[in-house]
């Protein structure tokens, strides 16, 4: 086998485990990493920074890291994302009223961020 050839079937090997592990982990392949698989020279990027930030956060629990994730689905309005990233909050030990209060902070920035670049150019108009 060239060294091409085996360099090729060591990143099919690679990106198979990294993709086994996201389905450990989340029941299924979120569709990101699913379709970026198809492209190796960003899938394998990709998962480094995932790994890094969502799989083995250096300065945040587990817990935190989750917390944050539905937050920013929250305020991104990303259906996909609080699929993964609720049951994952819950399974590290963040309780149902926890993440209502969660919801509702995020929610809330949304809304007054709206509401101070509104506001802003309103008082342009003077």
């Amino acid at each position: 086998m060239s060294e091409p050839e085996g360099r090729g079937a060591e990143l099919e090997a690679e990106m198979r485990s990294r993709l086994e592990k996201l389905a450990e982990m989340y029941g299924e392949v979120p569709l990101v990493p699913k379709t970026l698989a198809e492209s190796p020279d960003v899938f394998i990027p990709f998962t480094d920074l995932s790994k890094r930030l969502l799989m083995e956060p250096k300065h945040v629990s587990m817990r935190e890291m989750e917390i944050a994730a539905v937050a920013a689905s929250v305020v991104l309005g990303s259906e996909h994302c609080l699929n993964v990233h609720i049951p994952q909050a819950l399974k590290m030990g963040v309780t149902r009223e926890e993440l209502m209060e969660v919801i509702m902070i995020a929610s809330f920035m949304a809304m007054t961020r709206g509401q101070s670049v509104a506001f802003r150019k309103l008082a342009e108009q003077k």
